[in-house]
């Protein structure tokens, strides 16, 4: 399996939208900075509370021109009543095939049943990699107020 690293392009997926159509990453987030977070589903209590973190920083992303992705193997039934439960105002993919995106991203993987293990790929305006979080369980993940203080630290070294 190949680990996404640093300053590589993040590769094209296409993952069914909430709500309808398709997101095609990169392409959504391209022109911001950005945060592509795999989670293991609805289920999952570390996943839910990190996605209600990144809906609680909003503002915060905003204000930095951060766009949000999250994305799950869950239908599209399961993802919408996860967004109204927990407020989440940032796109949301549905049905996400989990050998695929394990291929082009590296993320791990369970068997049975077949699901996604946290990931989370901080992007460029650009679409490359600027930071990969992979674990292989439950914890280890991406903390929404730890990606802002990183975006906001990146900014200010772009800036000087």
């Amino acid at each position: 399996m190949r680990l996404l690293r640093n300053g590589e392009s993040f590769p094209k997926l296409e993952i069914p939208a909430v709500g309808g159509g398709t997101l095609v990453l990169p392409d959504a987030v391209r022109g911001s900075f950005a945060v592509i977070l795999v989670y293991r589903g609805a289920w999952c209590p570390f996943c839910t509370a990190q996605l209600a973190g990144f809906a609680a920083e909003k503002a915060s992303l905003d204000a930095l021109g951060v766009k949000v992705v999250a994305l799950s193997v869950d239908d599209e039934l399961t993802s919408s009543e996860l967004a109204a439960r927990f407020s989440l105002k940032f796109l949301l993919g549905h049905n996400a095939d989990a050998d695929r995106v394990s291929e082009a991203t590296g993320a791990f993987t369970s068997d049975s049943p077949k699901y996604l293990q946290p990931t989370a790929f901080t992007l460029t305006p650009e679409g490359t990699v600027m930071a990969a979080v992979y674990s292989t369980q439950a914890i280890g993940r991406l903390v929404a107020l730890d990606l802002v203080k990183f975006v906001s630290f990146m900014k200010s070294k772009l800036a000087a």
